[in-house]
């Protein structure tokens, strides 16, 4: 079974089990008071008794954490949920966790490496592939041609200059 990420605890908040959380989540719905998630590590569940925001974070108390020590053990731990869980992404598009680990080939066979990131920017997010050398592909339909999430792979179609043995644009002697 694959489990993903929603979020992680940052800290303990106060004296009454409350943590801090890091949500990672897209869905507002993951830390929704009776949802259970699951604890890094042991698999155990933890059910959401009650949230707040605070700064950019959520704090999240859950049953049966009732002190700061039990908060406490659980600093640095992921929150998780199963893959069966997240569902299915909208038409034509994916979640991170199913483009994380695909090859990445070009339109002409050749193969760049395999995604290890997804950057986040403010126009389109950016592919990190690593194979022999580190490229950075945005994810753009005019650059994603094919997913092959069985297959584990990817097939893009370069932008001019964006790899660094490719011919530069342009008027050839001039």
């Amino acid at each position: 079974m694959r489990y993903i990420i929603s979020g992680k605890v940052i800290q303990p908040h106060g004296l009454k089990g409350w943590v801090k959380v890091a949500v990672t989540s897209e869905n507002p719905l993951r830390f929704r008071v009776g949802g259970t998630l699951l604890l890094e590590g042991e698999l155990r569940e933890l059910k959401v008794e009650n949230t707040r925001p605070v700064q950019g974070c959520l704090l999240v108390k859950f049953e049966g954490i009732e002190d700061r020590d039990q908060a406490a053990a659980l600093k640095g731990r992921e929150l998780w949920v199963t893959e069966e869980e997240v569902g299915p992404p909208p038409p034509g598009t994916y979640w991170e966790h199913q483009l994380i680990g695909l090859e990445v080939f070009t339109s002409r066979g050749s193969r760049l490496g395999e995604v290890m990131e997804i950057l986040v920017t403010g126009s389109n997010d950016v592919l990190v592939v690593r194979g022999e050398e580190e490229v950075l592909v945005p994810l753009l339909r005019e650059v994603v041609r094919r997913v092959d999430l069985e297959g584990g792979r990817m097939y893009i179609e370069p932008l001019p200059g964006m790899l660094e043995d490719e011919e530069p644009a342009g008027d050839e002697g001039t």
